[in-house]
């Protein structure tokens, strides 16, 4: 064998001892970092899974780990580190926006290794779920829960994983993981699924007044009473007893469950005769008036009041009442035009009334 030939041998050997070397490292490497790659400490290293460390710390799932959700069961260990090769790309190339959209939700069965669909009643007491009966009209476990283990995060709007950011993934609470009662309305419409309260609650019953047929019309009455008591079911299961605001349009105007149906929607009050009379209970409780009609402005992050003036409801603004000299000037337009179309909206003795009341006199 000429010495060219053996060169070419020896060599092409060296390059086989040493990819065989590489494959051996390499496999003993990824065997001794298995077991600390299944840790969830070593998923929060990374800046961009940060916020779900966080959030997975303080949810009931924290004695969880990540694989045991987010690797299906049955899934090879080939398998499960080709997806870590995926994700490790993706995060080298820059291309992750947060939050993250997992291309498939988790499945029931991953959640059925632990949890039992025979379970019936929750810790409260209150509330007789039967999961064998949602699993079987095809709702999945993520249906009803799908915050419990990151809080909601995946629903959030885009967010940086910065220090503040952070530090409010930091003070995730019990609560934020729980389900809301707006997560079983969305099949519980009265459609879909049943909405009556008592096929899933063992305690908490309707409220009698709630059953009679002017309830609607006048249930703001009771609102005014006491709006806890309302906001007792209507802020969730009762795991949450806050709610935005200090005074009853405050809290009606930023609470979601009073906003879905009268956003937009004119008051049952407001027929065509409300105008006749609708100044009476306006002087007499103006707290309802004031959830549409407030022009104070509340501090942030409360909602303003969508200030409904006159002209929105009358066909017109008569001459003059935009301005706000209106008050003091208007005796020169009575003066001038008569005082018979003012009482096309005024009572007869709205003047008597007002200037009575204020000590002013008519002047001449």
């Amino acid at each position: 064998m000429s010495k060219i030939a053996l060169l070419h041998s020896e060599h092409g050997k060296g390059i086989r001892y040493i990819l065989g070397a590489a494959i051996v490292i390499l496999l003993v490497f990824s065997l001794a970092m298995s077991g600390e790659m299944q840790s969830p400490e070593f998923c929060g290293r990374c800046h961009v899974i940060k916020p779900y460390y966080l959030t997975w710390e303080n949810s009931p799932h924290s004695n969880v780990s990540c694989l045991s959700c987010h690797v299906e069961p049955g899934t090879g260990y080939v398998s499960v580190l080709m997806q870590r090769l995926r994700e490790f790309f993706v995060y080298v190339s820059g291309d992750v926006t947060l939050p993250i959209k997992g291309r498939k939700e988790i499945s029931s069965e991953t959640c059925l290794n632990c949890h039992s669909p025979n379970r019936r009643i929750t810790p409260s007491g209150d509330l007789t779920i039967p999961h064998t009966e949602h699993l079987g009209y095809g709702t999945g476990c993520v249906d009803c829960h799908p915050g419990v283990a990151h809080a909601g995060l995946s629903a959030m709007e885009t967010f940086r994983p910065d220090e503040k950011t952070l530090a409010s993934f930091k003070n995730t609470r019990y609560e934020d993981f729980a389900l809301t009662k707006t997560g079983c309305l969305d099949c519980h419409d009265g459609n879909r699924a049943t909405y009556n309260c008592e096929a899933c609650h063992t305690q908490t019953r309707i409220p009698e007044n709630h059953y009679y047929a002017d309830f609607g019309y006048r249930h703001g009455n009771a609102v005014r009473e006491d709006i806890g008591d309302c906001m007792r079911c209507h802020t969730g299961f009762g795991k949450n007893r806050t709610w935005e605001g200090n005074t009853v349009p405050e809290i009606t105007r930023n609470a979601r469950f009073c906003r879905d149906c009268h956003e937009g929607v004119r008051p049952v009050t407001h027929t065509a005769f409300w105008s006749v009379g609708h100044k009476i209970p306006g002087k007499s409780d103006p707290t309802g008036c004031l959830v549409c009609h407030d022009w104070d402005e509340p501090a942030p992050p409360l909602r303003k009041a969508n200030v409904i003036t006159c002209a929105a409801c009358h066909e017109q603004t008569p001459e003059g009442h935009d301005d706000p000299r209106w008050y003091w000037d208007h005796k020169e337009m009575v003066k001038e035009k008569g005082s018979f179309s003012c009482f096309d909206c005024h009572g007869a003795t709205s003047c008597f009334t007002c200037h009575t009341r204020e000590n002013v006199g008519f002047g001449r």
